[in-house]
């Protein structure tokens, strides 16, 4: 059964309209403007939409692009007054299916809404060979996404995926940006494996052994011969997780072997040849660690030939319905529990909290809820206290001032949220963790890049 999302300024219009679609056996939405037909689209799956031309607020063009900026599949058509043909044209260059004119003909318009998704049905079967489109349909299964800022990313891997130059994936903690680099593995038709390694995560003095390995003897409890992160690599792709963190002398030596295409084991004048992509990401801004020589701007220009910057989860809210509606369901089945969805209250505190800690905070939070929640219905009882207030707050007793202040900038937010939860337990990271709603290593990592150790 079709399901219409009707959208028009006339609240008549929009009950007559929709009673007659009904009784023809479509299910019908109906929104009194753009606005609120997009956040219905954003909840709901539709087969056909039906907008206005001329509404207050948002027009339909505007909606058309924001539609199609998500979604290029659903049938979007037209409804347009007589003098307004030429702006119909108009929309249907933009990406809309058809237009019909007011007043609009009720008996004829369900038959035509019928021969429509017929025949985008069978233009669906025609063109189900298109790659990019099979792509995109394949990765939705663990990429959730449905704002245009992904879908133009995505696109644009998915035409360099196949080229052999190094990419930069840059973005905040908990964006995606392994899950991004892994895609652009899968798609690279590389025979190898994808090997990753956080560079903040290995002792410095253990680095330049775990890129290129070692040599049996080559220092004292060099046991045996060892293979590389580099070596393992080979005909695959290496990841260098959180690449900011690298110490400069390992930049160095990480350049030359980009220069050189090769590299020797420690305690080997054998070279190898390097035969792997390499693709790098960190979550601080490299162009200002080059100013400040933090980090090499020759090894940044080496390192950023083809470079994808993921939009932090607040930029993108369009995503954050579709994220929780897929952890909800992940941590049901993990769990053996019953929540089977999310309620309208729990949704609009989703929508208006912040997210610092992206999608690993929204994971954690969902986890939790799901695992506590004693219905079937995810309700805002089961959520963590921190969302519930929009961000954590406190009065005169200590210095920590309200997230949503606008003389703050985002860092000096997070510095400031993650002294105050550390004091608040005595510095202990793990229960620190679990206070703020994100993992251990995520906590390590900001207290590293912020000095904010005891």
């Amino acid at each position: 059964m079709a399901k219409i999302l009707l959208v028009d300024n006339e609240k008549n219009i929009l009950r007559v309209v929709s009673l007659n679609l009904i009784k023809q056996g479509f299910l019908v939405d109906t929104a009194i403007s753009a606005e609120l037909g997009f956040n219905l689209f954003l909840k709901n799956r539709y087969d056909i939409i039906l907008c206005d031309l001329k509404l207050g607020g948002m027009n339909g063009i505007e909606f058309l692009s924001k539609i199609r900026s998500i979604d290029k599949q659903v049938i979007f058509i037209i409804i347009t007054a007589f003098g307004s043909i030429e702006q119909a044209v108009y929309a249907i260059k933009l990406g809309a299916n058809d237009f019909i004119s007011k007043p609009v003909d009720i008996k004829g318009l369900s038959e035509n809404l019928k021969l429509i998704l017929n025949k985008n049905k069978n233009e669906t079967l025609k063109t189900s060979g298109n790659e990019e489109q099979d792509y995109i349909t394949k990765i939705k299964k663990d990429f959730i996404f449905k704002s245009f800022q992904l879908a133009e990313i995505l696109h644009e891997v998915y035409l360099t995926a196949k080229f052999k130059s190094n990419v930069l994936i840059t973005g905040e903690t908990g964006t995606g940006k392994e899950l991004v680099a892994r895609i652009i593995h899968d798609l690279s038709g590389r025979k190898g494996g994808f090997i990753p390694i956080n560079c903040s995560a290995v002792p410095i003095d253990l680095l330049e052994n775990e890129f290129f390995g070692h040599e049996k003897g080559s220092f004292t409890g060099a046991i045996s011969k060892q293979m590389g992160k580099f070596e393992a690599a080979e005909d695959g792709t290496l990841f260098l997780d959180e690449i900011g963190e690298m110490p400069l002398f390992m930049q160095a030596k990480l350049l030359r072997v980009i220069q050189d295409k090769e590299f020797s084991r420690i305690g080997s004048n054998t070279t190898i040849k390097l035969n792997s992509r390499i693709i790098c990401a960190t979550n601080i801004e490299l162009e200002k660690a080059v100013i400040e020589k933090k980090f090499r701007e020759d090894l940044f220009y080496r390192i950023n030939v083809l470079h994808f910057k993921i939009p932090p989860l607040r930029e993108r809210k369009e995503d954050i319905i579709p994220l929780a509606d897929f952890f909800v369901k992940k941590y049901s089945e993990l769990n053996k529990k019953n929540v089977k969805s999310i309620s309208e209250e729990t949704i609009k505190i989703l929508m208006n909290y912040t997210f610092p800690g992206n999608i690993r905070e929204l994971e954690n939070f969902i986890e939790r809820a799901v695992i506590v929640s004693p219905y079937d219905i995810l309700k805002p009882s089961s959520l963590p206290k921190i969302i519930m207030s929009g961000g954590l707050k406190e009065k005169d007793n200590g210095s920590l001032i309200n997230l949503t202040a606008d003389n703050l900038k985002l860092e000096d937010v997070e510095i400031q949220l993650i002294k105050k939860a550390l004091e608040k337990n005595d510095y202990n990271q793990t229960k620190t963790a679990i206070a703020l709603g994100v993992s251990r290593k995520q906590l390590i990592t900001k207290i590293k890049k912020y000095n904010l150790s005891k």
